[in-house]
Order: structure tokens, then sequence, then C-alpha cells
């Protein structure tokens, strides 16, 4: 699967909107930590695979519930974490931030160097590395993650450093476990150069000023 195979075109004469698909590739749950460890791959051709792991908690969501009966809309709030596959994950963000059009660490000491001299794997080349992991707050759009083992669910996750006028980006999270798939949706292109910065930060990353 490309990470690209359902990129769709609004007819407005724009690129696409960055939305990426994934295979669920391994799944382990932690019973002592009640969280769900599902890693993340898709083909880049013609670069090397790009990916990413994700962990999901089944307990501790809170639900919030807005009108009545039929058209209650439920939410259900609580903490994800996206962590580091190696090079699977620095080849994504790359991917990302070129896909963006943001200059990468790497452009200008490359334009200097021979082509002899340039890394194989251009991805890697850029210079671009994942977080070891990032927390960030999220909700379950009409969706339960609590019960992401058995129903698909739908989720938009957010970051921020609680600072005004700071770095906040929201991204849509959709993973439906029992078909082994996953997509990683734009939620809006004013987000790209703070979700870049978030997934590139060194170490731990927290931002969810909420946990």
């Amino acid at each position: 699967m490309h990470v690209f195979c359902n990129l769709e075109d609004a007819g407005d004469g724009l690129p696409p909107l960055c939305d990426m698909t994934f295979e669920v590739v391994d799944k382990a749950f932690d019973e002592s930590a009640s969280t769900w460890r599902i890693s993340l791959c898709a083909s880049a051709t013609p670069y090397e695979p790009v990916g990413f792991v994700v962990d999901i908690p089944v307990v501790g969501w809170r639900e919030q519930i807005v009108g009545d009966e039929d058209s209650a809309f439920h939410s259900f709030w609580g903490p994800v974490t996206l962590r580091t596959r190696g090079h699977d994950s620095d080849r994504l963000l790359a991917l990302m931030a070129d896909y963006y059009g943001l200059s990468s660490p790497s452009d200008k000491r490359l334009r200097w160097l021979p082509k002899y001299f340039q890394p194989r794997d251009t991805l890697l080349g850029k210079g671009w590395i994942f977080s070891q992991c990032v927390n960030c707050l999220a909700v379950g759009i009409q969706s339960n993650p609590a019960l992401i083992s058995d129903h698909p669910v739908h989720m938009k996750l957010f970051f921020d450093d609680g600072v005004e006028d700071g770095n906040y980006a929201e991204v849509f999270l959709d993973i439906d476990l029992p078909q082994g798939l996953c997509a990683l949706n734009e939620k809006d292109e004013e987000y790209r150069p703070q979700l870049v910065h978030w997934l590139s930060v060194p170490g731990i990353v927290n931002a969810n000023p909420r946990g």
C-alpha cells in the first residue's frame, strides 16, 4: 500500500491535502498500561518505506455529550502518543516536509556537495529526525478509542504548547484495527509548519498542556 494511495483532489486546481494511508504491521496490548501500541508502515516508492507508532490507551477517556437522544454528539477525550519507527519515521517527516514545501535541515549543506557525496537514501539525506515520542491530546469523534480493538476509531489530535500564538496544530487520525488500516489526514494547511515542528522536537515531547 502506497502512503499517498488515497489522496483526494478537491477540484480547485490546488494540490490535494496531504492525506496518508498506512497498514498496521504490528500491534501489541500492554496489560500494565492498558494501552495498544500500533506500528504503522506504508510504501513510499520511489523512496524507502515510511511509518510511525501510535499508543492508544483503552482507559481514561472522558465522554462529552452535546444534544439529546438521537441528535446527541458524542466525543471522547484522552491522551495519545506518537512514537518513532526509526528511519521509517525520519523518512515520513522528510516526505511531509517536502509535500508541504518546507526547507529541510540539510538543504543548504547538500547544495554544495557533489552528487557522489550525497546520501543514497534521499529522504534520510534531508536530515529530518522524528521525535522519540510526542504526547498529545486526542478526541474520538462519535467513536470511543477505548473500543479500538473491535471498532474503527475516528480521532482528531491536538498539539499545543499552551502559549498564545504558539505552535498549535491539529491532524486527523483514523484507525481500523480489525481491518489493519490507518489514515493520517490533514485538518488544515495552516497547521503544516507547526505539525512538522512537533514531530521533529528531539526526545520525549509533551504537546498536551492538559496532560
